[in-house]
């Protein structure tokens, strides 16, 4: 027997903290966290399981989506590392280490998906969700705030682009892209600032007759669509 094999080995898990922002392009999106109802124990946790043997923790994230989700999201989408998770008693079951990830997606990419996108309020917290399961708060907060740090613009002066996980898709406006800012952030945000930061970002759609083209689906005056610069 080898020296290592003295040692004990806890479990695995690799959960997923996957965000989306529904209605992205309309004027009251909102950012939401999946949740699934599951038995044994019974109650609302995150998507997850448990690494088997001689497998990667990327191949296990990949099984949870497909087999527990019910989603197979673009390859150029991978869950992001958190951390690891190890408080020695955060599952009551057994001795478990979570190597837990978080997971932007645009709307679409979870049509079909198994679970409940719950409404995430300004302050965090999920709206009227009881707790989750082990320590699967902790995991869903560490990830609102991963995601909030990436579209939190003010303060900022590098590394601040337009939807960095492209919950909103192409062309859009000024006004959808902050609403979509705003709805992550859980705030408002100065219109003309917002405009001022992101605009050096942005490249306006320009027609076959070379001029700007204008959004018609939103009420109030015509405004410009733009894409993210190539």
């Amino acid at each position: 027997m080898s020296d290592l094999e003295k040692f004990p080995r806890p479990a695995v898990a690799v959960d997923l903290a996957i965000l989306t922002v529904t209605a992205a392009g309309d004027t009251d999106p909102e950012l939401r966290l999946l949740v699934q109802d599951r038995t044994d124990p019974d109650g609302i946790a995150l998507p997850g399981g448990f690494l088997r043997e001689r497998t990667t923790v990327a191949e296990t994230a990949d099984g949870v989506l497909r087999r527990k989700v019910g989603i197979d999201p673009s390859a150029t989408i991978r869950p992001r590392l958190l951390r690891l998770f190890d408080a020695p008693h955060r599952d009551d079951r057994t001795w478990a280490v979570s190597a837990a990830h978080a997971l932007p997606l645009p709307e679409a990419e979870l049509a079909g998906a198994r679970g409940r996108p719950v409404r995430v309020l300004p302050d965090g917290r999920l709206e009227g969700a009881e707790r989750l399961l082990f320590d699967h708060d902790e995991i869903a907060a560490a990830a609102i705030a991963d995601v909030r740090e990436r579209y939190e613009i003010r303060l900022r002066y590098v590394d601040v682009g337009p939807d960095p996980d492209g919950f909103l898709p192409e062309p859009f406006t000024l006004l959808q892209l902050r609403r979509v800012h705003e709805a992550v952030i859980g705030t408002e945000l100065h219109k003309d600032n917002f405009a001022r930061r992101m605009r050096p970002h942005l490249e306006p759609v320009v027609g076959d007759d070379g001029e700007v083209v204008l959004s018609t689906a939103q009420r109030g005056r015509p405004a410009a669509l733009y894409r993210r610069a190539r």
